[in-house]
């Protein structure tokens, strides 16, 4: 055969190898998946504190990583930490195929449009005009619609944007030009072709906490996102309907789609049948195993233990005693303890995981289920004073009084609170009443005393 011909076959030899692995290459390209995650809880007064939402970007943060995501997460930020974030986050767009932006925190509509309130805003509508409330929207606040408008022209397949987020507010109560019947919360919005928009409820509604932890549309949410075989659609409607049930119609998400393409699966696709019967079914820790872990101080492992048995079991008093050690050791944490001292954030990682777990493993109906929601935001509330976080540390104490207002323990330590904030009138009337002897607790009593007598 003559060498150029010879020549010319090699070449087209190797051209049509390199066309057959073009599509074996591509097929094994790893998909991008990037989220910012915000969850913004100390807020300033005029605006409200939130109880759940750093805890619902923690674990939101978390799951989405467990699914390959690249995350950026972010807690309280002020309008320039988010900017600067947004900025970080548009740099990852390009060619992902499922870029995700959660936001937890307090939202406002201002002259129809949708802002997210970032802390230290500085944003008051007192008494403004039209022109006046939209500038200040514009400077101090966040605008979630250019926010959405950037992402769906910076190169990403799908665009999903989650605000958990209460759809009223009290700053909306205070400026001029509020309608009389319209909530002052976030409005519906249009997304851009390729994207979805979810709302943690709707309009003129409240976002709720959950029993736990975590806000009530942040469990649900996560809940199916985790579970393969789910489009992204039937995620959003599964949460939906589970958000519906458990708060008896208080609360309805909802959703604005423009998804394009086909559908994506964020847990994957659901295993074949035959890969179901060929996987080894995971053992179920014993009750042994899981006291073990909550005697060792293993909180977390122990709350995962916990919540495998009542996936399989259901909840039951089993729960009872490793959650009560959990407790006790938080307790013991935060004996003498001081600021900046290791056990404290030991101890409120125990108290959140305690949260997590109760409302999944031990019966509403049990003696202990409300004492131990008292008792775990009780000392979840003494652990965020010592770690400076105030405002943290009084939501958690509000929550746990509801929960057992025979405690002078939470009203005692809900004056230090308030006393630390610089609010020595509420402080005087909490530890007043927690002074009081109707409350069977002589030792709180005299803590109280003494606080009232530091007051004078």
């Amino acid at each position: 055969m003559p060498r150029p011909l010879r020549m010319n076959l090699w070449i087209h030899l190797f051209l049509g190898l390199c066309l057959l692995s073009l599509p074996l290459q591509a097929a094994t390209e790893a998909k991008i998946r990037t989220a910012l995650v915000i969850g913004n809880a100390r807020y300033e007064p005029l605006v409200g504190p939130l109880r759940n939402t750093t805890n619902d970007a923690k674990a939101v943060a978390k799951t989405l990583r467990d699914l390959g995501f690249a995350v950026i997460e972010k807690h309280n930020v002020t309008r320039d930490q988010l900017l600067k974030a947004v900025l970080e986050f548009r740099g990852t767009l390009a060619g992902a195929e499922v870029a995700l932006f959660y936001f937890a925190g307090h939202g406002i509509a201002v002259a129809g449009s949708n802002y997210l309130i970032p802390l230290k805003s500085g944003y008051n509508p007192e008494g403004a005009d039209d022109i006046s409330l939209r500038l200040l929207a514009e400077t101090r606040l966040f605008n979630v619609e250019q926010a959405v408008a950037d992402m769906s022209t910076a190169g990403a397949q799908c665009n999903l944007v989650i605000l958990d987020a209460c759809r009223t507010t009290a700053l909306s109560r205070t400026g001029r030009t509020r309608d009389a019947t319209a909530p002052g919360g976030l409005n519906e919005m249009k997304p851009p072709a390729g994207s979805l928009i979810a709302f943690a409820t709707d309009a003129g509604q409240t976002a709720l906490d959950g029993d736990g932890a975590n806000g009530l549309y942040t469990e649900e949410w996560l809940k199916h996102l985790s579970t393969p075989g789910l489009t992204i659609e039937q995620v959003f409607k599964r949460t939906r309907a589970g958000v519906l049930e458990r708060s008896q119609g208080g609360q309805i998400p909802a959703e604005y789609s423009r998804l394009v393409g086909d559908d994506i699966y964020i847990a994957g696709p659901s295993a074949s049948p035959a890969a179901v019967m060929s996987a080894a079914t995971p053992a179920i820790p014993s009750q042994t195993q899981i006291l073990n872990l909550a005697k060792a101080g293993m909180a977390e492992e122990c709350a995962d233990s916990l919540l495998s048995v009542a996936k399989a079991q259901g909840p039951g008093a089993y729960a009872a005693e490793p959650l009560g050690l959990l407790l006790e050791q938080a307790k013991e944490n935060l004996k003498d303890a001081t600021t900046g001292d290791p056990k404290v954030e030991a101890a409120a990682t125990t108290c959140l995981q305690v949260l997590r777990a109760l409302p999944h493993c031990l019966p509403a109906t049990h003696e202990s289920y409300q004492a131990f929601q008292a008792k775990a935001h009780n000392r979840h509330g003494d652990a965020l004073l010592l770690l400076d976080q105030e405002t943290e540390a009084i939501a958690a104490f509000d929550t746990a009084l509801a929960l057992d207002p025979t405690d002078a323990y939470i009203l005692y330590n809900r004056g230090r609170a308030h006393a630390a904030v610089g609010d020595d009138e509420k402080a005087r009337a909490d530890f007043t009443a927690a002074s009081n002897p109707k409350f069977n607790q002589p030792k709180a009593r005299k803590l109280a005393e003494e606080a009232l007598e530091k007051l004078k």
